[in-house]
């Protein structure tokens, strides 16, 4: 049986495969839509407001690593998981569970030393919860995984909010919330599509089984379309933003709903990874575009 202090002696030689375990990447994504919501509701950055975003940060490697060991089945199914390092058998099972329990218990510590407040370190909890306790194991049963999925992947910001003394049910708070989910489906949906072959072979559930792919075309001109209008939706916040920000924002907004429609409507072969890329980094440019239109109207 793997104790601590084994734990922590190996931790130097499989540092590069532990990091595959956390899904760090995508948890920094996550970390900034925390510090994102922060200075949206208190513009003064402060070591607080750094504690947050890295407490959320640390927080996701943690559940991503407990997904990690919960999935490491059935990641052995598909070809662009089976090299991960749990079916591999690089790292153990033990090994996982350590350490996604320690990243979880320091998010959650960096968390409330940050705020000093149970209400965003109780939300962190419960967006855990919803993660690797519903959305993990419904998601082998059904493709209704994908609501409470977005849920807990619109909840980071939302925590950082209510980090940054927030009203839980302020209107920027509910924008921040349908930002993300509206965000959240059309990333699983080019995973999906990105991935179609392996999908189709696999055990897990999925929408191609309801829908054909010219089907889901449709729906993310639809569903693009309703995200970039919640984009625009936060120029109409309290706080003044000036002209440029403004602009960059609705050229942001536009630029992705013309990437999309360009792509699934005038190309004869789409580019799932490319809208991916540009999925992503339209979310990226939209948080750092208001959170600099934020500190600066501060100013």
């Amino acid at each position: 049986m793997m104790n601590l202090g084994v734990f922590f002696k190996t931790l130097p030689k499989n540092m590069r495969w532990r990091l595959k375990l956390t899904k760090a990447p995508l948890c920094l994504l996550i970390g900034c839509s925390a510090l994102f919501g922060t200075i949206l509701a208190d513009p003064v950055i402060g070591v607080g407001t750094l504690l947050v975003g890295s407490g959320v940060f640390v927080l996701a490697m943690g559940a991503a690593t407990l997904n990690s060991l919960q999935e490491y089945r059935l990641d052995s199914e598909l070809l662009r998981t089976r090299n991960r390092p749990l079916p591999t058998g690089i790292l153990s099972l033990r090994q996982a569970g350590w350490q996604a329990a320690i990243l979880c218990v320091a998010g959650l510590l960096l968390l409330f030393w940050a705020t000093r407040t149970a209400v965003p370190s109780l939300t962190a909890v419960f967006a855990v919860f919803v993660y690797n306790g519903v959305y993990t194991p419904l998601k082998k049963r059904t493709v209704l995984a994908i609501v409470p999925g977005a849920v807990c992947g619109a909840l980071p910001p939302y925590i950082g909010w209510l980090a940054g003394g927030g009203g839980p049910l302020a209107y920027p708070a509910l924008l921040l919330f349908a930002l993300l989910v509206l965000w959240q489906i059309p990333h699983f949906w080019l995973v999906l599509l990105n991935f179609k072959d392996e999908y189709v072979k696999s055990s897990l559930p999925h929408f191609l089984q309801l829908f054909g792919e010219d089907s889901l075309k449709r729906f993310f001109i639809t569903w693009l379309g309703a995200l970039v209008l919640v984009m625009f939706m936060f120029l109409g916040l309290s706080f003044s933003l000036s002209f440029i920000w403004r602009a960059l924002i609705i050229a942001n907004g536009c630029l992705l709903l013309g990437a999309f429609i360009y792509v699934l409507v005038f190309r004869q072969k789409s580019a799932y990874r490319a809208l991916f890329i540009i999925l992503n980094a339209a979310l990226l440019v939209h948080m750092l575009v208001l959170a600099a239109g934020r500190i600066m109207a501060y100013r």
